[in-house]
């Protein structure tokens, strides 16, 4: 065995085993046994210890009546082995061990764990006598392991809420260290950039969009640090009935110090209002914008030859599923994340009703669009919480406006 083979096993984000170019996991086997990839978690999360039969079936089949629960578990075992030997690496006896009726994760073969990865980097960070390059180092290192929350069957079950807790804190504080030292150093990009990405995993964490307004202040990108204080004061209001505190009141006033206080030359407007990057690709509008923006794409149709597409995307409760409004937000604002996130750059939307999103799409085809779609469909099914919710997308092509001929135009 070559001392650089071993398996590289992913957690955070989607469940991944995988040796050289062979994958299995929750998106890559063709297997779709939820329960299997959730006991695959829970045996390596508990590496450190022997897992008895009766454990496990608590775990997988908790408060439920399973006619011969022995047997299942079994059966489940026999599955994650089988999809372990189709590596070809090691057999999956010598990876989910039998030791005396019971299972345990055989911890002294060749393996990594993205979570572990980035537990290491962590405590490689906090060694006493580091430089500031050393230690940035590190925390960034620890940041690039960390690309998600545990996947989403597992997220769901008891076991895994303090486990998530525990890894969600040490991520949260990793930024906040990283983002200190690259403030020091000047680096406010790389500030937007790790924020940006920290906010598709903790979406309602505070921090992240405090240190991008001030990023986007040093920046002197004064639109888009405000746009950020008005979103995290929209955020606050509709998640919590609150205000921001303290610090961000304080960003604000001193973003508005540094705003420009005199006329400015046509080059310096223009300077002033070119994005340097924004936190989300897309642009977000108000319904009365939206409107504006329709009209004036289906006025340039008449004179490009493109195709333009407007797409709904409906927030949909399950068929005799009683939920109540806070839920329904909640969700809400769940769709609109997975919009901000996932549309492509300089994209349109806005909230047209109280359960809709509506997009602008130019210079794409139909199929495109569904592509999109499955995007946004795949962000919201990992973030929604239950299984109340769904999405209900449609697109309709936008038509050329007759405004010329009506008008007299050439």
């Amino acid at each position: 065995m070559a001392g650089s083979e071993k398996f590289e096993i992913k957690v955070l984000g989607d469940l991944e085993i995988r040796y050289g170019e062979k994958a299995i996991g929750v998106n890559e086997s063709k297997t779709k046994s939820n329960k299997m990839w959730v006991l695959f978690e829970y045996i390596l999360l508990n590496r450190s210890r022997k897992l008895s039969q009766d454990e496990l079936i608590e775990m997988l089949w908790p408060d439920m009546e399973v006619s011969n629960p022995a047997n299942s578990l079994k059966g489940l075992i026999f599955k994650l082995r089988k999809e372990i030997d189709s590596l070809g690496f090691l057999p999956g006896k010598q990876v989910i061990l039998s030791v005396s009726g019971s299972y345990a994760f055989n911890d002294d073969m060749p393996y990594t764990v993205d979570v572990y990865e980035f537990e290491k980097y962590l405590k490689l960070s906090q060694e006493p006598g580091l430089s500031d390059d050393k230690k940035l180092d590190y925390l960034l290192q620890a940041v690039e392991c960390y690309k998600g929350n545990l996947h989403h069957d597992a997220r769901r079950e008891p076991w895994a809420a303090s486990i998530q807790t525990h890894y969600g804190d040490m991520y949260l504080s990793v930024v906040r260290s990283c983002t200190d030292l690259l403030s020091k150093e000047g680096h406010h990009q790389k500030i937007v950039e790790i924020c940006r990405n920290a906010l598709l995993i903790q979406p309602y964490t505070e921090d992240y969009y405090y240190h991008m307004i001030r990023a986007y202040t040093a920046l002197e990108n004064y639109s888009a640090a405000s746009d950020m204080y008005l979103r995290v004061k929209e955020l606050m209001q509709q998640e919590y009935g609150t205000v921001p505190d303290t610090k961000f009141e304080q960003a604000y006033k001193e973003l508005m110090k540094q705003r420009p206080k005199k006329n400015l030359s046509a080059e310096e407007l223009t300077e002033g209002f070119t994005e340097i990057r924004n936190y989300m690709a897309t642009f977000y509008v108000e319904y009365g914008e939206f409107k504006q923006i329709y009209r004036l794409t289906a006025r340039r149709l008449e004179r490009i030859q493109k195709d333009a597409f407007l797409c709904v995307y409906t927030l949909g409760a399950r068929r005799g599923v009683t939920v109540d409004l806070k839920e329904r937000k909640k969700h809400m604002r769940i769709l609109g994340e997975a919009l901000s996130f996932g549309l492509r750059q300089g994209d349109v939307f806005a909230r047209v009703t109280p359960w809709q999103f509506a997009v602008i799409f130019e210079d794409v085809t139909e199929e495109n669009t569904l592509a999109i779609a499955e995007r946004i469909k795949k962000y919201f099914e990992k973030n929604k919480r239950g299984e109340a919710f769904g999405i209900i997308h449609k697109a309709v092509r936008i038509e050329p406006s007759d405004f010329e001929a009506r008008h007299g135009g050439v």
